[in-house]
């Protein structure tokens, strides 16, 4: 079995997985066109497609490229319990404006009927 070391985190892994079982990271080697790359793809997002395995969604720093990986049973559970925890601790829109938003778009700006039976 032969190791490599990861580019992006130092880690010494098995050259036959498709990634850093530690950061989760791989390199970009060739893009769609064929040409050369060299950038690293790192994990941005988790997905489950289809009540299937659940997908690491990565992207390369360089070009943007975007590709899915499996999540293997090596890869460190806490890189992807962070990864997959991003979009609730850094939501895509600003949460103390929330109110404002909900007003602009014609909403009530409030919950006052949403549990009532």
């Amino acid at each position: 079995m032969a190791m490599i070391e990861c580019e992006n985190c130092g880690t010494m892994y098995d050259e036959s997985l498709d990634h850093c079982p530690e950061c989760l990271s791989s390199v970009h080697e060739t893009n769609d066109d064929g040409e050369e790359c060299g950038g690293i793809f790192e994990p941005v997002s988790v997905w489950i497609k289809d009540k299937g395995r659940p997908e690491l969604i990565c992207r390369c720093q360089f070009c943007g490229a975007l590709k899915t990986e499996p999540i293997e049973e090596d890869d460190n559970p806490v890189t992807i319990m962070s990864i997959a925890s991003r979009p609730l601790a850094n939501p895509p829109f600003p949460v103390e404006r929330l109110q404002e938003l909900t007003d602009l778009m014609g909403g009530q700006g409030d919950m006052s009927g949403y549990y009532r039976k």
